[in-house]
């Protein structure tokens, strides 16, 4: 039997194939009876900072995401629309098409399209934060769907890349400073922050002291510095803005502050071996922050009543030698920022390279007195010493330490190894006292009369920066 070869044309197998496939795909059919249906019913800012005077500068405001579905089984083509137009201070892009007014945007049945909306908004003359609306529709023939919008916008003070004047004062309680890219204090120049002032800092900025800083908050009005970003939501988190840095030669006293989101909240570099403190902390709170709390490189520090916690490395690192003092301290861990793999308590006379070997060293001091230093690690206490330089424990008593491979250095002197504070909510930062704590009662005479908070303490009392009530 003869067999006949059919040979096809790969140009008319294909369009035949097209042509079956054409005949299987429905066309999309629409309809205009669909209410769309938001995620939400509202979006809220919070709290922006409004555009800098005489500038076309506006803040960025977080970008708030959400979604609008489509609930028929039928397409729809929607109009979006912000109420106030061009010149609403709302921006939304949906599906990566920009604008106030977005027409017939086409939703697949039982889809979804996501709306990304930001906001800028106008000075408004006020001292405190003002509600500022608008609303977003979505439209399907005669079918409207509406989302309110609402911020608060707040005036500010605006300070970028400044060298401050001399004998410059921050007062104004009613309306917040903002650092963009750095604030710096000369040699030879003061900078005052009085009581209840606000600081907020953008991200790459920082407060630089080459002269004199006093920081002189009261337990009533305390100073804050934090990153620009003025929400709850942001309130715990690191790496907002660089820090502050006292450089040689300059000072800072700092009472009843709070200082966070940094990368690291304070450093001081190179002060001589037995000079008067150049850092001065008295109760405040140094919280949040990238890599470090405090850094002391061959610096010369005294805290008292002073919380300093959750950071990516370290609570504290006294590096390259120093001389540092710490009365009723709590110094504690429980970030997970980072992995870190040492103690978040660092001290060290040392100077090494990047593969660890030893360069210089230089003396060491440190009294550790009435403080807690722990953490979730099995040891929170880093040395690295040399005999080629003093290390010097001038004085270490009455502390709660959680330490295994240095209990030698710190065993008696009425210090407590290995037992649990008892923090309120270490998931929350706050290292209060609970009522079974091992630090209650346990220091016989009274050194400071009142705690971190300005809040009294009787004899016996309390290892750490608070007072138990």
């Amino acid at each position: 039997m003869k067999t006949t070869k059919i040979h096809i044309s790969p140009f008319y197998l294909f369009w035949g194939i097209l042509s079956i496939l054409s005949a299987c795909i429905k066309t999309p059919e629409f309809t205009q009876n669909s209410q769309l249906q938001f995620s939400t019913d509202s979006i809220l800012f919070d709290t922006i900072f409004t555009r800098q005077p005489q500038t076309g500068n506006y803040p960025i405001s977080v970008t708030k995401l959400l979604s609008v579905k489509n609930p028929s089984d039928f397409w729809v083509k929607a109009d979006f629309k912000v109420a106030g137009g061009a010149a609403s201070p709302y921006r939304i892009n949906i599906d990566g098409i920009a604008g106030n007014e977005i027409s017939q945007l086409e939703i697949a049945p039982q889809d979804s399209v996501f709306v990304f909306v930001q906001c800028k908004l106008e000075a408004n003359n006020e001292t405190q934060p003002l509600l500022v609306l608008d609303s977003l529709y979505a439209q399907v023939g005669n079918q409207q769907s509406k989302l309110i919008l609402a911020a608060y916008g707040w005036d500010a003070h605006y300070v970028r890349d400044t060298i401050l004047p001399n004998n410059t004062v921050w007062n104004d309680k009613t309306k917040p400073y903002v650092i963009i890219d750095g604030a710096f204090v000369a040699p030879n120049s003061k900078f005052t922050i009085d009581k209840g002032v606000q600081i907020f800092a953008s991200a790459r900025s920082g407060i630089y002291v080459f002269g004199r800083l006093e920081m002189n908050g009261t337990a009533e009005e305390r100073i804050s510095i934090r990153g620009d970003k003025p929400i709850e939501a942001t309130k715990t988190y690191p790496n907002q803005w660089y820090g502050m840095y006292v450089a040689p030669g300059g000072t800072a006293n700092i009472a009843f502050a709070d200082i966070t989101n940094a990368i690291v909240g304070l450093r001081t570099d190179s002060q001589a071996l037995g000079n008067d403190p150049c850092v001065v902390l008295k109760n405040t709170r140094i919280q949040y922050c990238g890599q470090a709390c405090l850094i002391g490189v061959s610096g010369a520090i005294s805290a008292e009543n002073c919380l300093f916690a959750d950071a990516g490395s370290y609570s504290f690192l006294g590096y390259f030698g120093g001389s540092y003092l710490f009365n009723h301290c709590t110094f504690a861990d429980y970030s997970f920022f980072t992995n870190r793999n040492g103690g978040h308590f660092g001290l060290t006379n040392t100077l090494r390279d990047g593969n660890g070997f030893l360069i210089a060293t230089l003396p060491l001091q440190i009294q550790l007195q009435n403080s807690i230093v722990y953490g979730y690690k099995r040891e929170e206490i880093a040395i690295d010493r040399s005999d080629r330089s003093p290390f010097d424990l001038l004085n270490a008593t009455y502390n709660l330490l959680k330490t295994q491979d240095e209990l030698e250095l710190f065993k008696g002197n009425q210090n407590i190894l290995n037992r649990d504070p008892e923090f309120t909510s270490t998931a929350n930062g706050d290292y209060h006292l609970e009522s079974n704590s091992a630090a209650i009662d346990e220091i016989p005479l009274l050194s400071l009369p009142l705690d971190l908070e300005g809040k009294s303490r009787t004899a016996p009392t309390d290892i750490g920066a608070y007072e138990y009530h």
